[in-house]
């Protein structure tokens, strides 16, 4: 019996095809590979909900960017997850990137804490969601230029004006290897 949406936690796949813009019936067949039905083809994007226990692996003309496993209530995040999975996957022209599960930082402070000082130095940003995700992206692609366009689907020139603008509205060194940790930090609270 398959389970319900409801019970147990699923992956949440996003997948983009190497060649050309994907249609219904590749969707389709791309969710039959990973185990599952419930497919959204999107324009650029094709997102897939898979079970846990039907660990995805790489398919063939597909980059796939895979969240950590998430209960329903968890899915916004795990759909952000596998976004952002799929843009390192691309950048770094691999078939596959999972979204990382291992303690890090962040379990050494209060999340209360942790967001309230992101909040403060991510302030000046002014809640512009491009500067924070090509300054998310850039930092986490250590500073690429090249990888950050792909990643975002944008001329390198503008990944170069909207890290120069973070830099100008942050008041900070982006050379400096604290000031980006510090970023990449308050970046992942959000």
């Amino acid at each position: 019996m398959a389970p319900l949406l409801g019970d147990g936690d699923w992956l949440v796949v996003h997948a983009r095809p190497e060649t050309q813009s994907a249609d219904a019936v590749a969707a389709s067949a791309l969710g039959a590979a990973l185990g599952s039905p419930l497919v959204d083809a999107g324009r650029d994007v094709v997102r897939v909900l898979v079970p846990v226990e039907r660990e995805p692996a790489p398919q063939p003309g597909w980059t796939l960017g895979v969240s950590a496993a998430a209960g329903p209530g968890e899915w916004p995040a795990a759909d952000t997850q596998a976004a952002r999975a799929l843009a390192r996957a691309r950048a770094t022209r691999v078939p596959l990137v999972r979204h990382g599960a291992r303690a890090g930082l962040a379990d050494l402070v209060p999340r209360a804490d942790a967001r309230a000082h992101a909040r403060a130095l991510l302030a000046p940003l002014g809640g512009q969601p491009a500067l924070a995700e090509t300054l998310r992206t850039w930092l986490s692609l250590h500073g690429s230029w090249d990888r950050t366009a792909v990643a975002l689907d944008v001329h390198r020139n503008t990944v170069r004006q909207r890290i120069a603008r973070c830099a100008a509205l942050l008041d900070a060194d982006l050379d400096d290897a604290d000031v980006r940790m510090e970023l990449w930090f308050a970046l992942r609270q959000g």
